[in-house]
């Protein structure tokens, strides 16, 4: 199974229901691009996601077009996330405006 590719990442924060998103391409090299780069990794079904620019670590299982799973900055931030390959159809939600990117670094909102 190769996961390579571009996908939507959605992502939320402590334990709400609220998912933000963003989108980001896997590479063949091991690295993903997108707003935040970063490495990935894929075993037995077991995909990892590590953002350069955050502390968040992804962690969870792939199957097909979706994958889902927990993150954590292990600095007291945890959530959940999934991922949905892009141009699948019937599952897309409608994103919201988030205050902890996806890498795990608190957004400045605007007053």
């Amino acid at each position: 199974m190769s996961a390579t590719g571009a996908w939507n990442l959605h992502y939320s924060w402590g334990s709400t229901a609220s998912y933000a998103q963003i989108g980001i391409t896997l590479n063949a090299d091991g690295t993903f691009t997108g707003p935040g780069a970063g490495k990935w990794r894929l075993r037995d079904g077991t995909l990892q996601l590590s953002f350069d620019g955050g502390p968040a670590k992804y962690g969870g299982t792939i199957d097909g077009n979706v994958a889902s799973g927990a993150m954590s900055t292990f600095g007291g931030l945890n959530g959940s996330w999934y991922l949905v390959r892009q141009g699948t159809v019937g599952i897309e939600p409608e994103a919201v405006e988030a205050t902890v990117d996806a890498a795990g670094n608190e957004l400045l909102v605007p007053a």
